[in-house]
Order: C-alpha cells, then structure tokens, then sequence
C-alpha cells in the first residue's frame, strides 16, 4: 500500500513540473502577441496586437450584402494608430481605406461595427472574400468575410422589444442615414488648437409596446471618436451626450492637436434598452465626418 502511494505521488510529481512546459508548447492552449498567455494572467498594458474582427453579414433587399467589422485592441493601455497601408489595408483593393486607423484603449478597445463593406450578389457563392489584415507590435491578424454562414447572418429588423438603429443627419431637414452605414458629412476645415463645433440630429424610430416601462424613456445617445488621422490626441467636449427627448440636436466640439485629415466617427445608439447593446449587433448608426485640420497662422508673440 506505502509502495502504491509512493507511486502516485511520484506520478502526480512529475504531472506537476511537466504540466508548465506541455501549456506552452500544445497548439490549442491560450496563446497570441508576445508570447504565451496562461489562462488567468493579467492583460499586458502594451506590446499586444491588435485583432480586427467581422462581426456578420446582412442580406440587403437589393441582391447585394453588406459585412459590418469591428476592432479589439488587446492592449489596456496602448493606443495605436496605424496609417492605412502596409500594416492596415483591406483586399480587394477597392474597399481599401473604409477601416479606421485608432485603436483606442480601455472602455473602448473592443468596438463593434464601426463601418462596412458592401459587395454585389456575386459574392452570395461563398467563395469571394473580403479580408482586412492589421500589423500591430509586429503581429498580423487578417480576418477574411465571406457569405455562407448563416450563423453570422445579422438582420436589420426590430429587435425582441422592438429596439431599432436611430436615424441621423446633419441637419435638421437633413438626410438621414441609418445602420452601420450610417452617413457621411460633407468635408470640414480646423486649425490645431481651436474647438470645431459637431452638430448632429439624433431621431429615435423603435416602436415599444406602450405598457413595458423598462423601455419606455430610452432616448439616442451620441459618442464620439476619432476614426482617422495622425498618431495625436482629438478632445471631444463633451465626448458623450444623451438627448433629452426621442429626438433633437446636439453639440459638442473636436480640438486637435496636430494639423492633418481626419475621419471623426459618431456612434449613435439606444443602448438603454434591455434588446439594445453592442454584444447583440444592435442598435447603433455611424456618422462620420472628415475634417483637414490645419497649424493656424504663426504665433507672433
């Protein structure tokens, strides 16, 4: 019996000081960026890549498909800018450029459907791809979209409480876009260090049932980002607003910090209801605005 325990502990021994080495060597353990994660270790703060993502498809009413993509940066506290170019570029080529270039971190380094890619029927074969590749910290992830599976099928219908993306326009009488799609501003003129007033027009359309309180004062809410641009910091005043009332405008202002063009991206959601989040592919519109910031006139003093 002494001789039987001995063994197994002896087993158990040489189980333990194996086990370490085997995690890091077997392909199908936790592992990217720099090395090996082990399963309950901290997130590195920098040195991570970054992942882009493809976060479904729709089937649009007139024959074509649109994918949404979204972003995570690994990093906690690293935020990377990476031009669009050799290690931030989408093939085929004619959709090069839509992808944002910040990665921001903390709340924000996992950001979903921050824009699309809108392909002909064609592309209904499964075989046409459209792949976005990142080079982040020396480490390539390329995620390539395609039509086939019907699990990543995303629907622009209403959702179990009714929830709907808002619609949005630059002005009152505006138009009005809606989805990831969202709209696009005609472009606008900064100079580095004076604020640039963002008008946005915010209208929520879900249709609730009137006796279900839980949702019954869910109003738009608009935050903002930059999208686009030089490695420098953008100040939004104030980076989030919630309307009031179902619809209305409202006004915060962009300061740069460097000239350059920039791509600026709202997100306007109804996140307050309970069918309403991120993780459930609903119910945002994006709004983007490119902006030439410029140095200003020569300080004189």
């Amino acid at each position: 019996m002494e001789t039987r325990m001995m063994r197994l502990s002896l087993i158990l021994s040489v189980a333990v000081l194996t086990a370490v080495p085997a995690l890091a060597q077997h392909p199908g353990n936790s592992r990217y960026g720099n090395g090996m994660r082990m399963p309950l270790s901290p997130v590195p703060p920098s040195g991570e890549p970054v992942a882009p993502f493809m976060e479904g498809w729709f089937r649009n009413e007139d024959g074509t498909f649109t994918f949404s993509f979204g972003f995570f940066n690994l990093n906690t506290e690293q935020v990377l800018d990476i031009p669009i170019g050799p290690d931030n570029f989408i093939e085929p080529a004619e959709f090069n450029g839509r992808q944002p270039t910040h990665f921001p971190s903390g709340r924000f380094r996992r950001d979903r459907g921050v824009f699309e890619v809108t392909v002909p029927a064609s592309y209904e074969d499964g075989q046409q791809r459209v792949t976005w590749t990142i080079t982040a910290n020396d480490m390539t992830y390329s995620i390539p979209a395609r039509i086939g599976y019907e699990a990543l099928q995303l629907s622009y219908d209403a959702k179990a409480m009714g929830s709907v993306a808002p619609m949005v326009s630059f002005s009152a009488s505006g138009q009005e876009g809606q989805h990831i799609r969202g709209i696009r501003s005609e472009p606008l003129t900064a100079t580095v260090g004076s604020p640039l007033e963002l008008n946005l027009w915010a209208r929520e359309v879900s249709v609730r049932d009137p006796n279900y309180e839980r949702n019954a004062n869910v109003n738009p809410a608009v935050t903002w980002f930059k999208y686009q641009g030089p490695a420098a910091d953008v100040v939004f005043d104030p980076k989030r607003i919630a309307l009031d009332e179902k619809e209305g405008q409202t006004t915060t202002t962009a300061t740069f910090t460097e000239p350059g063009e920039y791509v600026l991206r709202a997100r306007v959601d109804n996140w307050r209801a309970n069918d309403s989040s991120g993780a459930d592919q609903c119910c945002w519109t994006n709004a983007y605005v490119p902006v030439t910031v410029t140095a200003g006139p020569p300080d004189r003093n």
